[in-house]
């Protein structure tokens, strides 16, 4: 009796046990929606200079006589040069602001603290690109916030109804900037990490503003300072109005976008049966794609309109699927103003699927009074809540790499098991260190979970990797030379872990299909899926008409129509078809159809089966040779305005294109390679940018003392070294690849050998680093503050990297200097997509007038700025027109260096066999670097190699017979290419 007792008691205790336990899971849970998501923060490792002037005045002086501060600053006190605002549609005085202006005025503050500056504004630039500013503030720039400030921009579709593609789908409009003026627009932290207006340090008395212009055009109406205004509890906003809840329900459709800041926030195509736009065959656009709609201070605005004065609700049916088990957070506003505080940071949590969600506190759906009429509603993205994690996983992972560099300049960079180390006695502190990191890792994925709905949310995975790595460290602080791919080397480390994981807390997507204003709680929202017979049955349908789609797909094209096999993605192809059958179709007679590349490598085999298109755009730059030595594509030269059409190219990018007395393709991209440098730091180690190798190499110490390094691109190749790194050691020296006859390789001339020792020695010798798989991390980070990389780096940096946006720029690519004449050989590589005709073509002279008038300056130039007004920034077509790439919108002075680089793109001439060529460079340096071999015999054995494959090549192509050379090779080159850039003559 007594053991059943027991058991009885034991079964008790445990039940008890687990009632305790989910009761405090609940109410943990419960209270994440009445988290101050402000509030919460981390043992720092930082030292932000914005948060120290935020708090101390805003929370120590909010509350004192500088709130009622309104100081109202007109353009005439700006500037001289401020005209009447009246032709601008605008009351008072305008001042027109262009890139480089600085205007400095004084102010007079009756009380000194912290204010927030607003600008009346109107955007008149031409560029897709925000307007960028700085702010100085008594003669300094009080934060690094203030040194880079993008002006707020709205843009909307050109048309509030969608057109058609040609096979009745929905394509995305382009977007137009408004024109109308943005009245009291505060001045916001560019990277949207703090969410609330920027405010700035003002004395008693008079005060100096700055403000100079970064970038842009635009014209600046009154300048406002204004004193700090603490947003209305929920409380005392239901206070200031009276009213019952309205009986409605209104639906607004994603879709419905009344401004946008950005242009790349774009829309979606969901295939559901309940959203407000839907078609079983063709695509519609009707919701948010959160991709685009993701980036700090990323907003839209709807606008809403309500039959009566009274209260509502207001729902949205989204999706967040972006943040694993995370929420992300959006600013709501009314009118342009945020009603309450519960709005400021609002969080929409993980959700793999769309559901309704009604704005509540957790307890009580919110109630929002409109009146009778026409309301906007806007939802800014925003980025606080993770700002702390943010910023202090980043002073982790700089602090982790100065411990890994002490402890490689400690250890010689080398691991030896059977070695021990001291490691205390050399860096007293490293266990300290250890200790912090780890708590400081630990306090942050402790806050960050009481966001989460979830225990262990998978977005903080890789930190608990991070922590658990630094916990095994610890154990033994001796032995981390021989775990250094535990702390910082390698993917695997827990550097690279932290540096995974930081990008996601700048982009907080969210999809949205509905919005709705209503009366109706939760449950009574219309269902965000159809019911399961109507879903079952749209499915079928789906089904079977898949069966007879064939949008840009290969197929038989009627007779007449040009088919052009497009190797880009379709967004692209949707854009580049409503081109030209509004432009091109129309003022020719010309029917193009394009489709969508299968596969570039199989064009081939298509033309050896007739089944070949006309032209194909967007291959690979070195296909075109492929095709015109297996006589499948045609020789450009043979058409009128030939020499016209390639003078709008490189003459170094057409080399890969020459065969024999013909060109057989054209450039349709183009590449470029850059120096790009940290100017922060460059200055910081007073360190001039580097113009040739030479001075690449003086600067090395002086980096390397302080832990840094050089990147060059061939620690970017595992393994194979391709054309793109190493030619540029070879011609700016003055070398070659092949001889003037084509028939062998001089890659071991005196000239070549000079260029391969030094693309050596910058490894063996002078320590730059092996491998490098991601350069952009690095710069980000400083530890590679300089080096040479190409455009995806450039359109990385330009998008994803605000928190050094305005600390860093581009230059020439290092060279070597000319002593005779004084100039600097900067050749490199520039090659990136093609076009071309194919030799099956039944209509050659149309083709060419299709393919003329695709690569123009102005069509290039209309596609570049539809595709970026359409989807993007990060949609930069980077197209080999010159005249066209010098309308893109890219910063001038960047163009400037782009453009001049360009005067020194080349390509390798290709021959039957160039590919040995390329890959013996590869090996030799290898064998060079990692086998300590000499260069001089490394090279002769590899043109050895080489040549033995370019003879049998040759003969494969007739030009040799039993190795004899019974037919004359002409090899291009970047110093003989232009006499492939004439029309042929009845000689050639």
């Amino acid at each position: 009796m007594l053991e059943k007792l027991k058991q009885i008691n034991k079964k008790w205790y445990i039940l008890v046990l687990l009632i305790l336990l989910l009761t405090f899971i609940f109410i943990n849970f419960s209270s994440n929606y009445n988290i101050d998501y402000t509030s919460i923060d981390s043992e720092s490792v930082t030292n932000n200079e914005y948060d120290e002037l935020a708090y101390s005045y805003v929370m120590d002086t909010m509350d004192t006589t500088n709130q009622g501060v309104d100081v109202s600053i007109p353009a005439s006190q700006i500037s001289s040069n401020s005209v009447d605002g009246s032709q601008y549609a605008y009351t008072g005085e305008v001042v027109e602001v262009v890139e480089n202006d600085v205007f400095s005025f004084n102010v007079n503050i009756s009380e000194a603290g912290a204010y927030n500056i607003y600008f009346d504004q109107l955007d008149i630039s031409n560029n897709i690109l925000p307007n960028e500013i700085s702010i100085k503030i008594n003669g300094e720039f009080q934060y690094n916030e203030a040194e880079v400030i993008n002006l707020t921009t709205y843009w909307l579709f050109e048309s509030e109804t969608f057109q058609l593609d040609r096979y009745g789908n929905e394509i995305l409009p382009t977007s137009v900037k408004s024109t109308s003026w943005i009245y009291n627009n505060p001045l916001r932290d560019s990277t949207g990490l703090n969410s609330g207006n920027l405010l700035f340090e003002f004395n008693s008395g008079v005060n100096s503003i700055e403000i100079e212009c970064l970038s842009g055009e635009f014209l600046l109406g009154n300048v406002y300072i204004k004193s700090y205004q603490t947003i209305k509890t929920y409380e005392e906003y239901l206070s200031l109005n009276s009213g019952e809840m309205v009986d409605s329900l209104i639906t607004i459709g994603a879709e419905n976008i009344y401004l946008k800041n950005d242009p790349s926030i774009s829309l979606a195509s969901e295939k559901d049966p309940s959203a407000t736009s839907y078609d079983t065959k063709y695509s519609r656009l009707n919701a948010i794609n959160g991709n685009s709609y993701k980036n700090g201070n990323d907003e839209i605005i709807y606008q809403i309109t309500v039959p009566e004065t009274g209260y509502y609700h207001l729902a949205f049916k989204y999706m967040q699927d972006y943040l694993m088990q995370m929420p992300v957070f959006r600013e709501i506003s009314i009118d342009g103003e945020v009603p309450f505080e519960d709005l400021a940071i609002y969080p929409f949590h993980y959700t793999t699927e769309y559901k309704n969600l009604v704005l509540n506190d957790g307890e009580n759906e919110f109630k929002f009074y409109l009146t009778e009429g026409t309301h906007t509603l806007s939802l800014r993205v925003v980025l606080e809540p993770y700002r702390n994690a943010y910023e202090n996983i980043i002073g982790v992972m700089e602090e982790i790499n100065t411990l890994s560099l002490e402890i490689k300049k400690l250890t010689g960079n080398t691991s030896d098991i059977y070695r021990t180390w001291d490691l205390i006695d050399y860096i007293p502190d490293i266990e300290i260190r250890l200790d912090n990191w780890i708590e400081v890792l630990t306090n942050i994925v402790e806050n960050l979970e009481l966001y989460s709905h979830q225990r262990n949310p998978g977005l903080l995975t890789n930190i608990d990797i991070a922590i658990n790595q630094l916990e095994d460290l610890r154990e033994d602080v001796d032995d981390i030379p021989n775990k250094m791919v535990l702390l910082s080397d390698g993917s695997s480390s827990a550097a690279q872990f932290l540096g995974n994981i930081i990008q996601t807390f700048l982009e907080n997507g969210m999809d949205i299909e509905s919005i709705y204003v209503t009366d109706e709680s939760l449950d009574n929202l219309p269902k965000t899926k159809a019911d399961v017979f109507t879903s079952t049955w749209e499915k079928i349908k789906r089904f079977f008409l898949s069966f007879t789609a064939d949008e840009y797909a290969v197929t038989d094209v009627p007779e007449g129509v040009i088919e052009v096999w497009v190797n880009h993605p379709r967004q692209y192809i949707e854009i580049m078809q409503a081109m030209i059958d509004k432009d091109f179709t129309p003022n020719s007679n010309i029917e193009v159809k394009l489709s969508v590349m299968p596969d570039e490598n199989k064009l081939i085999l298509a033309n050896s089966t007739n089944y070949s298109p006309d032209i194909a755009l967007g291959v690979n730059h070195w296909i075109p040779y492929e095709f015109a030595i297996r006589g499948a594509s045609l020789d450009l030269r043979q058409f009128d305005g030939y020499e016209e059409f390639v003078g709008q190219f490189s003459p170094g990018v057409m080399i890969p294109y020459a065969f024999e007395e013909g060109i057989y393709g054209a450039p349709e991209t183009q590449n470029f390679w850059v120096t790009f440098y940290r100017t922060d730091i460059l200055e910081t180690l007073d360190l001039e940018v580097p113009e040739t190798w030479q001075e690449v190499i003086e600067i090395l110490p002086e980096l390397q003392r302080y832990g840094m390094n050089y990147y060059e691109p061939l620690a970017l190749f595992k393994g194979f070294k391709p054309y793109v790194a190493t030619i540029p050691f070879i011609y700016q020296f003055g070398g070659n690849l092949l001889a003037e006859d084509g028939m062998s390789t001089v890659i071991n001339s005196e000239e070549s050998l000079e260029g391969i020792s030094l693309m050596s020695e910058l490894f063996t010798v002078y320590n730059l680093p092996v491998e490098v798989p991601n350069f952009y991390n690095h710069f980000r980070y400083g530890t590679l503050p300089i080096g040479i990389s190409d455009l995806s780096t450039y359109l990385q940096l330009t998008i994803a990297a605000p928190e050094i946006a305005g600390k860093w720029s581009i230059t020439l690519h290092p060279g070597v200097l000319d002593e005779e004449t004084g100039e600097i050989s900067r050749w490199a590589a520039s090659g990136a997509q093609a076009s071309m005709i194919l030799s099956n073509t039944e209509y050659p002279e149309e083709s060419w007038d299709f393919l003329n008038w695709w690569m123009s300056a102005s069509i290039q130039s209309e596609f570049a700025q539809r595709l970026q007004t359409t989807y993007g920034t990060a949609y930069l077509w980077n197209t080999a027109n010159l005249e066209a790439f010098e309308t893109l919108p890219i910063p001038t002075e960047d163009k400037q260096v782009i453009l001049e680089q360009w005067e020194y793109a080349m390509e390798a001439s290709r021959i039957p066999g160039s590919y040995m060529i390329e890959r013996e460079i590869s090996n030799a340096w290898n064998s060079i670097v990692f086998d300590d071999t000499n260069p001089r015999v490394t090279l002769d054995e590899a043109v050895k190699t080489a040549n033995r494959e370019i003879l049998y090549k040759m003969e494969e192509f007739d030009y040799v017979i039993d190795g004899v050379i019974v037919k004359e090779y002409n090899v291009p080159t970047i110093y003989n290419i232009s006499d492939w850039l004439t029309e042929r003559d009845d000689n050639d």
